[in-house]
């Protein structure tokens, strides 16, 4: 009965045993009598035809809460039910939530209706979850009122899974592969320190190198960074072969002891005097491949025997972060 008050409510504007009585043309006794024992299976089939909510939604309470098409009859809403009518059964339809192509025409709201028929959602949580009112809401689970917005399909996949892309374009399946509720967990211990800066880095295929040579934790003043490597040093870039990863004049914060695997930015200084930073591909045959970022820059391979140091660069810093020694 609290179902039958709620969809008179939301749907008619009905308030009261007295004014449900008159809509449905019976007796106010009757309507009593209901409270009381519970609402009779003619009643229901009244109340479907009356208000187009479903007979199987006022008995169970399972979605959906406005019947199927044609099980409204709003010309006559208080006219009595025949006596077929009372003695046909209430039928349970079972939702058609697995099904890959969409009937012609159907839009977000029977999309949404056939999405939530099993997940028992009272108008009422919808509306929370949506930012509608309960009256929208009540409309949606029963597949009309007006199309469901990009925030409210949001808000609705959010909290049931739902598929928003499909729910307003029909596209994809009606379930999302990932919900993103991981945590956020931060990295709180980062060290931040002066890195030496030792020189300069040219991008680009033809690298120099410039010692400035100062002793191992010294340099041409520093940059911070967030390292632990205590052999640490940091470099300044001339060149746009790795533009726009690292543009030029940036620097670049290398750290030695680091491990060093494929699609590492790397630091490679050649037996030659050449000193490159690139990204490190692959080493075969005693051959080093690297790749720039620029794709106008050509990859190139050296021999691991004319390569006098490879180093992992842990870190970019803009040239604002130079501090003077």
């Amino acid at each position: 009965m609290e179902r039958l008050y709620e969809a008179a409510r939301l749907l008619h504007q009905i308030e009261g045993p007295a004014q449900l009585a008159k809509f449905l043309n019976i007796s106010e006794q009757l309507v009593n009598n209901w409270q009381r024992r519970g609402i009779s299976k003619g009643g229901m089939l009244d109340a479907q035809k009356a208000f187009g909510c479903s007979a199987t939604w006022l008995e169970t309470g399972i979605p959906p809460m406005m019947a199927s098409v044609g099980g409204a009859n709003h010309g006559n809403p208080g006219s009595d039910s025949t006596k077929s009518d009372r003695k046909k059964p209430v039928i349970k339809m079972q939702p058609d939530a697995g099904r890959d192509t969409l009937p012609a025409g159907e839009v977000s709201v029977n999309r949404l209706r056939r999405a939530l028929a099993d997940k028992n959602v009272s108008p009422t949580e919808l509306a929370s979850v949506a930012g509608v009112g309960v009256e929208t809401a009540a409309l949606w689970l029963g597949g009309i009122g007006p199309e469901i917005s990009m925030i409210q399909a949001v808000g609705i996949q959010n909290t049931y899974g739902v598929n928003s892309v499909w729910l307003l374009k029909g596209k994809g399946e009606p379930g999302v592969a990932v919900r993103y509720a991981d945590a956020f967990d931060p990295i709180t211990d980062l060290k931040w320190r002066g890195v030496p800066v030792v020189g300069f880095a040219q991008l680009g295929d033809n690298g120099h190198f410039v010692d400035i040579d100062y002793p191992v934790g010294y340099g041409d003043g520093y940059v911070a960074a967030p390292t632990e490597d205590k052999d640490a040093y940091a470099l300044r870039c001339v060149g746009d072969s790795m533009r726009p990863r690292i543009k030029d004049r940036e620097f670049v914060v290398v750290e030695p002891n680091h491990v060093i695997e494929p699609g590492d930015e790397v630091l490679v200084k050649s037996k030659d005097g050449r000193v490159m930073v690139k990204e490190f591909l692959y080493e075969r045959a005693g051959r080093v491949h690297l790749i720039s970022v620029n794709e106008t820059h050509a990859p190139i391979a050296i021999d691991k025997d004319n390569i006098e140091k490879m180093h992992y660069v842990g870190w970019i810093a803009k040239p604002t972060a130079w501090r003077p020694g």
